[in-house]
């Protein structure tokens, strides 16, 4: 998730300094948000699953 605000940071600091003029302003921004929510839901998805594992594993009856 670090990395995703440093990207964020990277994009904002390649409109200011003027070079990313090809692309129109803010295209970049919508797709990497876009594409960072995708990701950190499936990792909320990935972590819920790994605890719902672990604990049912430790709750079971021997």
């Amino acid at each position: 998730m670090y990395a995703g605000e440093m990207i964020f940071i990277l994009i904002a600091a390649l409109f200011s300094a003027g070079i990313a003029w090809m692309v129109p302003a803010g295209m970049l921004q919508i797709g990497w948000a876009i594409f960072h929510i995708l990701v950190i839901t499936l990792q909320a998805f990935i972590f819920m699953v790994l605890t719902i594992v672990y604990l049912s594993m430790a709750h079971e009856d021997h």
